[in-house]
């Protein structure tokens, strides 16, 4: 009665093991699409709205979700408090402190990070073209994580399945 117990916690923990580490590529499509639409709405509020950059930052951060919302805090605040010398490196030290909360890769960090060298250092029209480049590459990338998603979630629910289904065996 105890040996199938125990088989039965070994293949379920490695099948809940397998599942939740599948979820990081769910994890990390979510987390793009949503600073896509961080960047659009930064967008709109820099160029259309003329909102100062560190009141732009502190908008977006209200309107979207964990990680994301501390990570645009982080930015706001040391923007405002003049902790960095650039956006640049505001935007690089989020990363720094968030990344632990974070999925991105560093694909889709390297990403943000070109936008925020140019961000507050040209006119609208070189704004625009920023942002529509950057709006171009994430799209490339949900594109590129979506198909990662697709294939590893599965393999990885079944993996972790079956090394538990091979453990039981070997332990019967």
């Amino acid at each position: 009665m105890i040996k199938i117990f125990g088989c039965m916690i070994v293949l379920i923990t490695s099948t809940l093991a397998g599942f939740v580490y599948a979820e990081k590529f769910k994890s990390r499509v979510r987390e793009l699409n949503e600073i896509q639409v961080c960047i659009y709405q930064l967008r709109n509020q820099i160029i259309y709205t003329h909102t100062p950059l560190v009141e732009a930052l502190m908008n977006v951060a209200d309107k979207t979700i964990e990680p994301l919302k501390s990570f645009f805090k982080i930015i706001s605040s040391n923007l405002l408090s003049k902790n960095c010398d650039s956006v640049y490196e505001a935007f690089k030290n989020a990363f720094e402190i968030s990344s632990s909360h974070m999925t991105m890769v560093k694909e889709d960090k390297l990403i943000v990070l070109n936008l925020s060298k140019s961000l507050g250092e040209t006119d609208i029209d070189g704004q625009i073209a920023v942002f529509e480049l950057t709006i171009e590459n994430l799209k490339k990338q949900i594109k590129n994580a979506e198909e990662i998603m697709k294939k590893s979630v599965k393999m990885y629910r079944y993996l972790g399945f079956c090394i538990g289904a091979m453990l039981v065996i070997m332990l019967v």
